[in-house]
């Protein structure tokens, strides 16, 4: 093979185009790839910004509604009494009872529903008030109690005060959205996008939207496969097509030299060389052929 590349013009000039050629495509390759990784978390955490306002939006939108029509009153909402759930063995996490989570169990659960499985990256979308009480989770996080701490970590962490530095942030958060990185008690890891949700004009607390960080990373190794492949594929199309090309164009110089060396041996005098192109090739083929006629006549006058 090295000996044949060693031997072949077309070969060489193949190989120094292609080295030519795929450096800037990797690069091109590597900044693409990058940027739409960057741009699918991107366009992920807008859906959750989006999430979280609405979600905000809506939970306030609901309290509002409820202590105008009488079902609870504005104290029971924001001085709250947390009435210890007896009964089960919740580790390190006890639950509570409010005079308003039969409410929000009632009211917050199916639209809290639908914005975490609107998006498969989402983790979970709720509301939680200023000591970091959440009243309501998703439904995927209300599975009756097992007794197996690990299942019930995953499975059932609705009523629980959240705490740590996450959780004070987002009560403490007046801005219209917030993100931070949450590591989450149960082993995953997710962006935390929060809301403030304000009832009677007041802040009760925060909306958050969960998106998973694992489920981000798998997109961008996806992505990051594909362009690989359709890159890939580009780059030996693009060699490919410089050996052909390159081939196409060398054969009649390969010719020409087939026979030029056959006229250095004495043999194809008697045969034109017909040049089939004005280029230096063309050109070259003129030369040569005059070359042949006057060997051809040299020869003629040795052997009179």
């Amino acid at each position: 093979m090295f000996d044949l590349i060693r031997r072949r013009l077309s070969f060489k000039v193949s190989i120094i185009l292609a080295l030519i050629t795929i450096p800037p495509m990797i690069a091109a390759a590597y900044f693409i790839t990058a940027k739409e990784a960057s741009n699918i978390e991107e366009l992920t955490i807008s859906s959750g910004k989006v999430a979280a306002m609405s979600g905000a939006q809506m939970y306030g939108t609901a309290l509002d509604a409820a202590i105008d029509s009488g079902i609870m009153t504005i104290n029971d909402v924001f001085d709250p009494v947390y009435e210890q759930i007896k009964g089960f063995d919740f580790g390190d996490n006890p639950r509570f009872h409010t005079r308003y989570d039969f409410y929000t169990d009632r009211v917050m659960v199916a639209f809290q529903d639908r914005i975490v499985d609107s998006l498969p990256d989402f983790l979970y979308a709720v509301g939680e008030d200023l000591n970091g009480y959440v009243p309501t989770h998703n439904t995927r996080y209300q599975h009756a109690i097992t007794g197996d701490k690990t299942k019930d970590l995953t499975g059932n962490r609705t009523k629980r005060k959240y705490t740590g530095a996450v959780p004070e942030k987002v009560s403490a958060n007046l801005e219209p959205v917030f993100v931070q990185p949450y590591a989450r008690d149960n082993g995953e890891r997710s962006w935390d996008i929060s809301s403030p949700i304000f009832v009677k004009g007041r802040h009760w607390g925060g909306f958050r939207v969960g998106v998973d960080m694992k489920s981000l990373t798998a997109h961008k190794r996806s992505l990051l496969a594909l362009l690989g492949i359709v890159f890939g594929v580009l780059m030996l199309v693009t060699v490919g097509f410089i050996f052909v090309m390159l081939r196409r164009s060398m054969q009649p110089l390969e010719d020409l030299s087939k026979i030029a060396n056959e006229i250095s041996t004495g043999e194809g005098l008697d045969r034109p060389i017909k040049a089939e192109s004005v280029d230096e090739i063309g050109q070259m083929a003129k030369s040569l052929n005059r070359l042949r006629a006057s060997l051809q006549a040299a020869m003629a006058r040795l052997g009179e």
